[in-house]
């Protein structure tokens, strides 16, 4: 595992378990967001290639 693919995930796994104590919906999509981008990264060998995040339209 490289440097910021397991931070990423770590982050990830912060937002997302904060999401759910607050009942936040978005902070728990944005956490299972960024661990899957931790996943991409350890994958493709630390390169980060996910293309940059769209914001949701309201």
């Amino acid at each position: 595992m490289t440097h910021g693919s397991g931070k990423d995930k770590i982050k990830g796994k912060t937002k997302e378990a904060m999401g759910k104590l607050t009942g936040n919906r978005h902070k728990e999509s944005e956490g299972r967001i960024e661990q899957a981008r931790g996943e991409a990264k350890k994958m493709s060998g630390g390169r980060d290639r996910t293309p940059p995040q769209v914001p949701p339209a309201r």
